[in-house]
This record gives C-alpha cells, sequence and structure tokens, in this order.
C-alpha cells in the first residue's frame, strides 16, 4: 500500500515537471536530433559559388575531391581503402535539390589489421568520439562551409548495412 501511495506522488511530479519542458521555446539554432544522418543547407548562393566553397574546404581539411559538378550541382568526395586519417577515409555527398543542399556522409572502418573494410553512415549518434559522431561532425563542418546557409538536420533510411561490400555501399545515393 505504501508502494503504491509513492508510485502515485512520483507520478503526480514527473507529470506536472513534464509539461513545463515541453513549454521552452525551441531554439532557433537547433542542434542534430539522435540519428540524425542527412543536413540540409538553405542558401541563396548560386551553384557555382557553394561548388567552389566546399571544393576549397573539403581539399583543405584532406579529402580526396572526387566529382565537382556545378551544372548538375553535384560534389562528392572519394573514400580511400588505404586512407590514414579518418578524412581520407570519408566520403561526403553534396546534392543540390529543389529546396537546397542536401549532404551525406559515410565512412569505411577496417577490420583486424586492415583485414577488410565496412561502410557506415555518419550520424550523430554514440558518445561524442564515436566514429560514426566524428564523420558527422565532418559532414556538419562542410556544410557550415556553404556561404550563408542555414541548417537542418534530418534522417534518411540507409540502403546498406554491415554486410554490404564498402565498394558497393560507397556506389549507393541515399
Amino acid at each position: 500500500m505504501r508502494n503504491h501511495w509513492i508510485a502515485a506522488v512520483l507520478s503526480v511530479l514527473l507529470g506536472l515537471a513534464h509539461p513545463a519542458a515541453a513549454q521552452q521555446p525551441l531554439r532557433a539554432d537547433a542542434g542534430p536530433t539522435s540519428r540524425a544522418n542527412v543536413i540540409l543547407v538553405t542558401t541563396t548562393a548560386q551553384p557555382e559559388v557553394v561548388v567552389a566553397a566546399l571544393s576549397e574546404y573539403l581539399k583543405f581539411n584532406g579529402f580526396a575531391v572526387d566529382t565537382l559538378d556545378a551544372a548538375r550541382g553535384l560534389v562528392t568526395t572519394h573514400a580511400l581503402e588505404e586512407g590514414q586519417t579518418l578524412a581520407e577515409q570519408t566520403k561526403i555527398r553534396a546534392v543540390r535539390g529543389a529546396n537546397g543542399w542536401r549532404l551525406t556522409g559515410l565512412y569505411l572502418m577496417g577490420g583486424p589489421l586492415n583485414s577488410g573494410f565496412t561502410a557506415f553512415s555518419a550520424m550523430f549518434l554514440g558518445l561524442d568520439g564515436a566514429p560514426s559522431k566524428v564523420a558527422f561532425r565532418q559532414v556538419e563542418a562542410a556544410a557550415r562551409a556553404i556561404p550563408g546557409g542555414s541548417l537542418r538536420y534530418d534522417r534518411a533510411k540507409v540502403r546498406f548495412g554491415a554486410f554490404t561490400k564498402w565498394e558497393d555501399a560507397l556506389k549507393m545515393p541515399w
């Protein structure tokens, strides 16, 4: 009987505290939500300017730039199996769409003694030092290099998994 009374008091207290938290105003610069793996950037800059800014940022930070196409609105980096840094083992893809630019990323992680690689999507998940979050922060930093851009975060279904060959995963847009 006593435990039921304590449980009732706790549920009332938690119920009263919960609506107060929900009434707080949202921040204008809300950060990524858990498991976010897509960054949407809205900008008024011309595609040529965006491609040039992304290219400069990516090259300066050690990425192997693969595709630069302002006409199609496409920027990609190449993930190197023999890469020594996370930037060299990360593929960033920026595509211009109707609502702005969509940036995604994936990174390669090698097995013991680099015996086999697996591709994982860069997402906002885990501890700050987790490879997925570190790779996501690299994609986010590239998104911030877009001039005059405002960032939003989203989640998309990834069409590859841990058992997908990394070569095939690198070819899949998502």
